[in-house]
């Protein structure tokens, strides 16, 4: 095993040892001529290397239980693989902010991380209107060649790498626990599986088993933005999560676009607010390619235009709706058609997939 691949092993090691992240992975680098000697020194040593106390301890009390050579088989039949920052493949933009992961464990194609990556995020619970932003960003992004990041959490996450796959597009997804974790839940099991087969990728900055805590989530968002040229937020409520990724984009450097909401919603009270702070108001993604200076050839037409319709009505319910939820009584009066001739012209535009009916005689554009 030559220096490269004792360091690559060593690195390993020192990712199942608790209270060893970034920065005290990056003491132990300047200090040691080698990550072997820095697995095996005495506490004296390791506390020399500015460590401090508690990881020094950490490292006597769980080394001798693990064995880097045997979790480096266990990742193999597991189909898990892992990238250092001295590796090839480690995301060039993501080694550039503060406190950048030391490894990361990943399933499914290293090649697409140093590609154009754009993050999508927003809340776990959106509302109809941020679950239509989210298709539609990350449908015209997706199909515009630029690969979407996000945390595969419920919501936003979610449509944005569904959207995805549906179009045979490879997506990024950054967990806040260990690959392992994620596939004991069937729904998760699944999603990776599908962004696997369309040449995406999973990665985590923790071990296969590890599970989620509070301080996993925002640690998964800085690498969400990170390895991202910019972070489009769909949609946040005035104390959303979601807010902390816009402020690690920030801070980051990179490109905040944030979609306006509606002024009486309290789902966008948030992205309302980062506007007001200065954050990229963003309705297309051409406002994007601009911000970026991506090359995009654009075809302005009608929504309309490339809808297909039997008869003037349809398109007149067609135009008449929005991405907000419309009650069937409130559409007769701004269209002037009978209920019965309302609801027939409905159930067409819903079988060619143009409307979609949500309950409580609700309606909303597809």
């Amino acid at each position: 095993m030559n220096k490269s691949e004792t360091e690559r092993l060593y690195t390993l090691g020192f990712s199942f040892i608790p209270s060893i992240g970034p920065k005290k992975f990056e003491m132990m680098e300047l200090f040691f001529d080698s990550l072997e000697h820095a697995w095996f020194a005495n506490k004296k040593t390791l506390l020399l290397s500015g460590i401090g106390e508690r990881a020094a301890n950490s490292i006597i009390e769980n080394r001798q239980d693990i064995s880097p050579k045997k979790e480096l088989n266990l990742l193999k039949k597991k189909k898990i693989f892992f990238i250092t920052k001295n590796d090839t493949y480690f995301p060039v933009l993501l080694k550039e902010i503060h406190s950048p992961p030391f490894l990361l464990f990943y399933t499914g194609n290293v090649e697409i991380l140093n590609k154009k990556i754009i993050a999508l995020v927003g809340p776990r619970l959106p509302s109809h209107y941020g679950k239509s932003v989210a298709i539609k960003f990350a449908d015209e992004l997706s199909n515009a060649g630029i690969i979407i990041a996000s945390g595969m959490a419920q919501g936003i996450d979610s449509i944005a790498h569904r959207v995805c796959y549906e179009n045979n597009r490879p997506t990024i997804a950054v967990l806040g626990c260990g690959i392992e974790n994620a596939k004991q839940k069937i729904s998760d099991k699944k999603q990776i599986a599908s962004i696997i087969s369309n040449e995406g990728i999973v990665l985590s900055e923790y071990p296969p088993l590890t599970k989620s805590a509070k301080y996993t989530f925002p640690a998964r968002n800085r690498i969400v933005s990170g390895l991202s040229l910019g972070t489009i937020v769909a949609e946040a409520g005035e104390r959303s999560g979601t807010l902390i990724t816009a402020r690690l984009s920030l801070e980051q450097n990179r490109e905040l676009f944030v979609i306006p909401g509606n002024i009486f919603s309290k789902q966008s009270i948030g992205t309302n607010q980062l506007l007001k702070k200065g954050a990229m108001p963003t309705t297309c993604i051409e406002d994007i390619f601009t911000s970026l200076n991506f090359v995009y050839n654009s075809k302005k037409e009608n929504p309309s235009d490339c809808k297909s319709f039997t008869d003037k009505n349809e398109e007149l319910i067609y135009k008449t709706l929005s991405l907000e939820p419309i009650h069937i009584d409130v559409l007769a009066r701004k269209t002037n058609l009978a209920h019965s001739e309302l609801l027939s012209k409905l159930s067409i535009l819903e079988l060619n997939s143009l409307v979609q009916n949500i309950g409580g005689g609700m309606f909303i554009k597809k």
